[in-house]
């Protein structure tokens, strides 16, 4: 990377086939076959990352975007105690986990791996040359950061109007519509790199709050979480429990709601 980057250099390595096309993940979906064979070649560098790596700092000038392949990654806005720091969002495989630092150029945010992952580069002077000629990538490209405000939106309206318990039924909810469609395929399990301290800091609850209500949605045959598994055991009741409608996340086919 530049010496913009906050990574160590052993981190970085040339681009090699990964075992699932980046193109069949997540919300890389809405890009045509076209466009992925566009955007894909100017991902010519790799960047893997331990668990609470962060990959870019706040503040911190940015010439490069990341996509990300395989792990967990958070945005993190630090506390002026600096004791810890808030996660304010959660990227999944198939995300561009800094798309808005290409007009930005720098963030308000901290962005840290949450489990070991691996991510794509592409500089931005290259998706410049891209988006110059092609309105139709930028469009598409430009939509996938306006999803992150709509999710984030989303986040203020269940923080703000919902009781504890549905807040973390629908936080879960979504964690488990996200992973689904970044796999390709609904799961009754997977893994859930976050403390309960993140779930609280996501739903604006306390800790107690959220250790009361994963023990009332185990109860409620919704959901488990144990040794660091999600275990969905009964997806449409944990649904209801947190008033989930996907709309908001504007999923790609075969994963959209409307």
């Amino acid at each position: 990377m530049t010496n913009e980057t906050t990574l160590p250099d052993a981190t970085l390595r040339p681009a090699s086939p990964h075992p699932l096309s980046p193109r069949q993940m997540g919300m890389m979906r809405h890009l045509s076959d076209q466009q992925w064979a566009r955007l894909a070649p100017a991902m010519t560098e790799r960047v893997t990352a331990l668990p609470d790596t962060v990959l870019s700092t706040r503040g911190k000038k940015l010439d490069y975007s990341l996509l990300l392949l395989d792990g967990l990654v958070a945005r993190s806005v630090p506390r002026a105690d600096h004791d810890r720091s808030t996660f304010v969002a959660l990227q999944f495989p198939g995300d561009f986990v800094d798309l808005h630092a290409f007009p930005l150029k720098k963030l308000d945010h901290d962005i840290v791996a949450l489990t070991p992952s691996e991510l794509a580069v592409i500089r931005h002077e290259k998706l410049t040359e891209l988006l110059n000629d092609d309105v139709e990538l930028a469009r598409v490209l430009w939509s996938l950061t306006l999803v992150d405000a709509a999710i984030h939106r989303h986040w203020v309206m269940r923080n703000s109007s919902m009781r504890a318990f549905g807040r973390v039924a629908n936080f879960l909810s979504e964690f488990d519509a996200r992973m689904t469609v970044a796999l390709g395929e609904e799961r009754d399990r997977y893994p859930l790199a976050i403390t309960q301290a993140d779930i609280a800091d996501a739903t604006g609850v306390t800790k107690v709050h959220v250790s009361r209500t994963l023990r009332d949605l185990r109860e409620d045959e919704c959901c488990a979480i144990r040794n660091g598994t999600l275990e969905i055991i009964c997806r449409d009741r944990l649904r209801k429990r947190g008033e989930f409608d996907a709309s908001y996340l504007y999923f790609p086919e075969p994963f959209k709601t409307d």
